[in-house]
């Protein structure tokens, strides 16, 4: 009686198993339709390493590392082509990398249109250089300077581009072993077909590596943004402040945070539902975004409460409460007002050597929040300005 128990538990444990494997499988549909269809964002790219100071040394060694392409096209490969067409089509790809290798070491970071140019042309001109001469050293040279543009698609576009990338790779590695084969007195089809099934592997890869790092984008930027509002969190307030500080750029530049609660909130609440409520907090969270611009940071901290951190001149910050309060206020159905509290400390303090800005950060909320609930005693749909604790002692 044991040996069917054992069938069946086995029989079911493989069941549960397949099951899971659907499951997985299911949930992972729509990660790769969203990854496939999301629109490229090439300036963010760029951005994040700009705010991170990296840029410069990023785009030197792509510079570099094109430039050598070209060098080594030219002192190496050229002397090696064995056909005057190959001469030709090495000669002006060596060219084309030194003249890319410029652009990236001299000049700006190029536009995503200067990007694509970049690549397709060396697309072409690694299949030319390749196809050209049935010369394995060209065909190794080619695919290695094919993987380092994948390397670069990976980072700078989307699917779309590295898929049409990887396309291009495999027919040129087919025209490249249907080449070797004539010349060779090979099996035509079946040498391609053996060259693309070992290319073909190698070539998928960065799709695959690409996939992985856009999961892990879009989870850490899930886990700094508010999911209702779409603003940041409380983490990820703390996480981007130092974006912001490294933009300041005038000398007596304020740090000023202002604290955002909406006046009566559980009364929308409670006579039209949470649905209409959310509807009123993605507004209000929207509002406060066009009346701030986009340098401001804007966080969702509680349930109606928002909080502003911002450079400013001196004496902008109370404007700046009063542009919010006004805008979230503005008319519209199931109107709401907001009290706000606003407070201001020099930059100093956040931006000398081995400061700790999370603390300081969330002393000066606290602060900001002391001045909301003075205008909530108020009435509500007021300003109210706390000076810093060191200031206010004098």
């Amino acid at each position: 009686m044991r040996a069917p128990v054992r069938r069946r538990r086995k029989d079911c444990n493989r069941g549960f198993g397949l099951r899971a494997h659907s499951r997985s499988f299911a949930a992972f549909g729509p990660h790769l339709r969203n990854w496939w269809s999301e629109p490229v964002d090439y300036a963010a790219q760029v951005q994040y390493f700009t705010k991170r100071e990296i840029s410069a040394p990023i785009q030197l060694s792509i510079g570099l590392g094109t430039g050598l392409n070209g060098v080594i096209s030219l002192l190496i490969l050229f002397p090696s082509s064995r056909t005057p067409v190959s001469h030709v089509c090495v000669a002006m790809f060596a060219v084309l990398q030194l003249f890319w290798g410029w652009v990236w070491c001299s000049r700006p970071w190029p536009s995503r249109r200067m990007s694509l140019a970049f690549v397709i042309s060396a697309d072409i001109g690694i299949a030319a250089a390749a196809v050209s001469d049935a010369s394995w050293l060209l065909g190794l040279f080619g695919f290695n300077a094919f993987a380092m543009i994948s390397v670069y698609l990976m980072f700078f576009d989307g699917p779309k581009a590295l898929a049409a990338h990887a396309l291009w790779i495999l027919a040129s590695a087919g025209a490249f072993a249907v080449h070797v084969s004539i010349t060779n007195d090979f099996d035509e089809l079946g040498f391609a077909a053996k060259t693309l099934a070992a290319v073909a592997p190698v070539v998928a890869t960065p799709l695959g590596i690409q996939l992985g790092i856009w999961a892990l984008r879009n989870e850490a930027n899930q886990s700094v943004t508010d999911p209702l509002t779409g603003m940041l969190n409380r983490r990820g307030l703390h996480l981007h402040l130092g974006d912001l500080l490294r933009d300041a750029a005038p000398v007596d530049a304020e740090v000023a945070v202002m604290v955002i609660d909406l006046d009566r909130f559980k009364h929308i609440n409670d006579t039209f539902g949470h649905a209409i409520g959310d509807e009123v907090l993605i507004r209000s969270a929207r509002r406060i975004r066009s009346a701030v611009g986009h340098r401001a940071l804007v966080a969702r901290i509680g349930g109606e409460e928002f909080v502003v951190v911002d450079l400013a001149g001196s004496g902008e910050a109370r404007r700046r409460a009063d542009d919010i309060r006004h805008a979230i206020a503005a008319p519209t159905d199931r109107a709401i007002t907001a009290s706000v509290g606003v407070t201001s400390v020099a930059i100093a303090p956040f931006t000398a050597a081995a400061a700790d800005t999370v603390p300081l950060l969330e002393a000066i909320v606290e602060r900001a929040d002391q001045a909301m609930f003075e205008a909530k005693r108020n009435g509500g749909n007021a300003t109210f300005h706390l000076p810093p604790v060191d200031e206010s002692r004098r």
